[in-house]
């Protein structure tokens, strides 16, 4: 269900701490070359920015299931890298490891990357609260 653009949300059992996912994603069917960059769009009117909402856009390959590449870029973030449409933001990553773009800072090449981020962000926000 998407509710106030939140697909997933992720709860720390230890701290009680919560993380909320606007999850994107783009599947490759078989054979299909991969593009020089890759368009998720996030809607203007159902997005918000808080300091515990991610938006994380994943590129798959459709024949084997795998993430290829991982974006996890903070809802603040999210306005500053996008491009700025009417009723979107078109946020247009370079998928390729060896890509330097806007978006490197919040590229993962595995899920166990992106699980570590968001621990030391459940992390910090608990220590700030305590």
């Amino acid at each position: 269900m998407d509710d106030d653009a939140v697909d997933l949300l992720i709860l720390d059992k230890v701290t009680g701490e919560t993380v909320g996912l606007q999850i994107k994603s783009r599947t490759y069917k078989k054979g299909e070359a991969r593009p020089r960059t890759v368009q998720f769009d996030v809607q203007k009117p159902s997005w918000r920015e808080h300091s515990r909402l991610f938006l994380m856009a994943v590129t798959v390959d459709g024949v084997s299931g795998q993430t290829e590449t991982i974006w996890l870029v903070p809802s603040n973030k999210v306005a500053e890298v996008g491009g700025d449409k009417e009723r979107k933001w078109a946020l247009t990553p370079n998928p390729r490891p060896q890509s330097s773009d806007r978006y490197s800072p919040y590229r993962f090449d595995d899920m166990n990357a992106v699980v570590d981020r968001l621990i030391t962000h459940l992390e910090r926000v608990a220590s700030a609260t305590d």
